[in-house]
Parts: C-alpha cells; sequence; structure tokens
C-alpha cells in the first residue's frame, strides 16, 4: 500500500505515514498502487509531491469558514446592540432602563460565547498552519 499524501511505500495496518505524517485511517488516504502526486523531474529524475501542500490548504480552507462564521456572529450582536440603542432611549431612567440592558447582555452572552470559543479555534488552526508551513520549507530547502 502507498500513501496518497506523499506516494511513499506503508505497512499494512499503519495509522500513519512514516514519510509525512499523514493519517492513514481516512478514507482515501491509502492507494493500493503508487500516488498519482508523484512526478518526474526533465531528467527523468523520480520528484517527490509536496506532502504538505493539501494539508496546508485544507487548514487555510477551515480558518477562512471559521472567520466567515465569526464574521456573521459579529454582525448578529451588532444588530442586537443597533436595536437596544435605538430603542433604550423611549425606556425610562432607573431601575427599568437597567433591567432593559441586562436583558441585552443575556442576549449577547450566548453569542459572546460562540465568538470567544471561535476565536480560540482560529487561533489553534492559525498556529498548526504556521507549523506545517514551517515544516514544508525545511522539506523544501531539505531538497535543494
Amino acid at each position: 500500500m502507498f500513501c496518497s499524501v506523499c506516494g511513499q511505500r506503508v505497512k499494512d495496518g499503519a495509522r500513519f505515514c512514516e514519510h509525512c505524517g499523514a493519517p492513514l485511517q481516512e478514507p482515501g488516504a491509502i492507494t493500493p498502487y503508487g500516488s498519482s502526486k508523484i512526478s518526474f523531474d526533465q531528467g527523468g529524475l523520480r520528484k517527490q509531491a509536496d506532502p504538505y501542500k493539501d494539508q496546508i490548504s485544507q487548514l487555510k480552507l477551515q480558518i477562512r469558514q471559521l472567520k466567515l462564521d465569526l464574521k456573521q456572529i459579529n454582525t448578529g450582536m451588532s444588530k442586537t446592540r443597533a436595536q437596544y440603542n435605538q430603542t433604550a432611549a423611549f425606556v425610562p431612567r432607573g431601575l427599568l432602563r437597567r433591567g432593559y440592558k441586562i436583558t441585552e447582555d443575556i442576549r449577547l452572552m450566548g453569542p459572546q460565547q460562540q465568538k470567544q470559543r471561535l476565536q480560540q479555534e482560529i487561533m489553534s488552526l492559525e498556529q498548526q498552519l504556521l507549523g506545517l508551513q514551517q515544516a514544508q520549507m525545511q522539506w523544501k530547502n531539505g531538497r535543494d
């Protein structure tokens, strides 16, 4: 069997590729034939495909999706705040206005928690992306 990321032979039952570290338990992660991602340079020598390219692309897509989700949450929170600011002027001062503000805070609590969770997830994925990009640079420099 061969790793579908780097095209290297892998042991039967292996969970990760020994060469590029790709997980092998996912559908399509292994192939019975050498990978089509292996190509040849101008001299006819075998040239290994970048083992980090697909992982980096996938992380970039995940980060982009999470950032879009974050924008939606921010837009929803802005609408809630704008609604409060537009109607707060009509609520009498004192205890009633404080209750009104508490209601707004409660309505924003869930989205605020989602926002913080998404920000942490984006940061974690960006750290993973940076690590992969650094490994990719080392891999490319090691081939030269």
